[in-house]
């Protein structure tokens, strides 16, 4: 919880947080019975196991083991502090946030220090550009049609022909070399053990998070140098595999026109942008990966590609293609003149001439079998075995089974082969391939809950339902009889707000503990699991059981343990007392078992 934020008003801002409607821009929810499913958007799976409870407002994945509620998916998926998942959500459902009290420097996170540094260094690099220092780089923009819009926007900027120009400035506001190097905007000499900036005589293009947070830079020398383009190192904030560029400006306009423009550089992305096409993103002059194309699909499902007309861009356009096509995009690719790339294009063209590009946009068969037609001799019986072989790993990505019949006769007509025998060599296509980049989960998935618990979680879920068993738990166990610690911490609080008359939702619950994860996949897999009980007396009387004998065999294994120990020290009146109180232990779980055989 919060210190700044009472309880109060952060179970008023999950009353009013719709946990579907929220989800929903993340993943694809379908209904299922009275919850929603969907593959999940922490690891990677091909058949549903994320649940959403619209009754519980919860998630939770049968398959990784997360969940939790609004808050928690917040901070779990967009990588946020809890304060700012509470103000994202707060300013969603309406819910006034008291004014925050100045925080003790002591517990600002690690995050928002990186979060100010580089703010601060946006700000230090765009006013750089405002200054005569930086009338060169101005006239560069300049020189590229970049707008003074523009360059304000996206706080374009300049880093002056300076070793440490940006080191002094932050030295003298007492940022400390350490944190400098963290947020990856000085670099250490090892020999000589100084430091440097990493950023010198270059147009800076500062890197945006989703909330519009800079959270890395890249940049453009202006000296006649190779590599021309250098990025930020991946940082705390800054994975290079999950961020594109542009997507905090465009993406309500990807979301409203319903698919997405994808570019490779900075320029292909500002010049389009400035003439008024804003649904678009650009991929910061890396492959497309399967984590970018996720955080796409909370967006649209459609895409078209736009890379450079030279032979880097076409392999960069067949590898984004065939990622796109196995998260399940729809795809297209829009043909550049050879020699241009999106930036030169509209620059020439115009929105007028972009626009028509992009409806002139290729369907993906068309584009790739021309390029193999180029590549190999179509009237050959190798060149045809060579092009099947490049265009059915494609084709066996594509989800829907009616386009990939389509495609499967398109391919036979080209190549003026059997039908069936494409088809059938479609069949011998791997699901895997090795050179693509390999997906990764977006977190590490906890350890699930052992079976031990299993009983433990079952009774959660009952009181959830109803709390009025609380006191039929009381009467037959004490809740400190749990094995699970944390099960019990749960337990007690839900005896506390019920013995105070309060209202025990499990969102509240998370909440309480801090949005822990351990708690919130407790909770969340109690909820999901309770909601298929059928007969709830009957299993809460068998839960009860199962942790009675569960507790007895462990109070026999302590036992056992205790008398061997008793038998080395040669304590024959400990030993005997032992077997008393281990006999008597038996004979109780015998009895149990002969009356519910009767």
């Amino acid at each position: 919880m919060s210190p700044l934020v009472p309880n109060e008003i952060v179970d008023e801002i999950l009353d009013k947080t719709d946990i579907v409607e929220l989800l929903s821009s993340y993943v694809e929810l379908k209904k299922s019975g009275q919850n929603f499913k969907a593959r999940c958007p922490f690891h990677d799976e091909k058949t549903p196991s994320f649940m959403v409870s619209p009754a519980k407002q919860i998630f939770h994945c049968f398959g990784c083991g997360i969940g939790g509620n609004a808050i928690s998916f917040l901070i779990k998926y967009e990588k946020m502090e809890f304060p700012e998942a509470l103000k994202t959500l707060a300013e969603k459902s309406g819910v006034k946030l008291p004014e925050p009290r100045k925080m003790d420097p002591a517990k600002i996170t690690f995050a928002e220090k990186l979060t100010e540094t580089n703010a601060r260094a946006a700000a230090f690099y765009q006013d750089n550009l405002n200054k005569k220092i930086g009338e060169e780089a101005y006239r560069y923009f300049r020189k590229r049609d970049v707008s003074e819009k523009t360059i304000k926007l996206f706080k374009l900027g300049y880093a002056q022909d300076s070793w440490n120009s940006l080191s002094y400035y932050f030295k003298s506001l007492g940022t400390g070399f350490e944190l400098l190097s963290k947020a990856g905007l000085i670099v250490q000499n090892t020999e000589k053990g100084s430091w440097y900036d990493r950023f010198r005589n270059s147009v800076i293009f500062p890197i945006f998070g989703l909330r519009h947070k800079v959270i890395g830079f890249g940049a453009r020398t202006l000296a006649d140098t190779s590599p021309k383009y250098t990025n930020s190192p991946e940082t705390f904030l800054y994975k290079k595999g999950s961020t594109l560029y542009g997507l905090n400006f465009s993406k309500e306009f990807i979301r409203k026109k319903d698919y997405v423009i994808i570019v490779e550089g900075y320029f292909d992305l500002l010049l389009p942008f400035q003439e008024d096409v804003k649904n678009i993103v650009a991929t910061l002059g890396t492959a497309l990966t399967p984590d970018q194309i996720r955080i796409l699909k909370r967006f649209t499902k459609n895409a078209i590609m736009i890379y450079d007309a030279d032979t880097a861009g076409e392999a960069a356009t067949l590898r984004g293609l065939d990622i796109l096509l196995s998260e399940g995009m729809n795809v297209r690719i829009a043909t550049l003149p050879k020699g241009s790339d999106p930036d030169s294009f509209v620059r020439k063209e115009k929105k007028e001439g972009f626009l028509k590009l992009l409806k002139d946009s290729r369907d993906i068969f068309d584009y790739k079998i021309d390029i193999l037609k180029n590549k190999f001799k179509s009237d050959t019986p190798g060149g045809k075995a060579k092009i099947a072989n490049e265009m059915l790993p494609t084709i066996s990505r594509l989800a829907n089974e009616v386009l990939k019949s389509v495609y499967v006769k398109k391919l036979a007509n080209v190549l003026l082969v059997d039908e069936e025998a494409i088809g059938s060599e479609l069949k011998k296509v791997k699901k895997s391939f090795p050179y693509l980049y390999a997906p990764k989960n977006l977190s590490i998935a906890p350890q699930k809950i052992e079976r031990a618990s299993a009983a433990e979680i079952t009774v959660l879920a009952l009181l959830f339902d109803n709390p009025a068993f609380m006191e039929k738990l009381e009467k037959e166990v004490l809740i400190n009889e749990f094995k699970n610690g944390l099960v019990v911490a749960i337990l007690k609080h839900i005896k506390k707000q019920r013995d105070s008359k309060k209202e025990i939702a499990p969102s509240h619950v998370i909440s309480h503990f801090d949005s822990s994860q351990e708690v919130e996949n407790i909770v969340s897999e109690a909820i999901v699991a309770g909601e298929s009980i059928t007969d709830r007396e009957k299993t809460f009387k068998d839960c009860i059981e199962w942790i009675k004998k569960n507790n007895q065999k462990f109070v026999l294994s302590s036992l056992q343990l205790q008398i061997k120990e008793a038998e080395v020290l040669k304590d024959s009146k400990e030993v005997g007392r032992l077997m008393v109180e281990y006999n008597t232990v038996l004979k109780e779980m015998q009895v149990k078992a002969d009356v519910k055989k009767t």
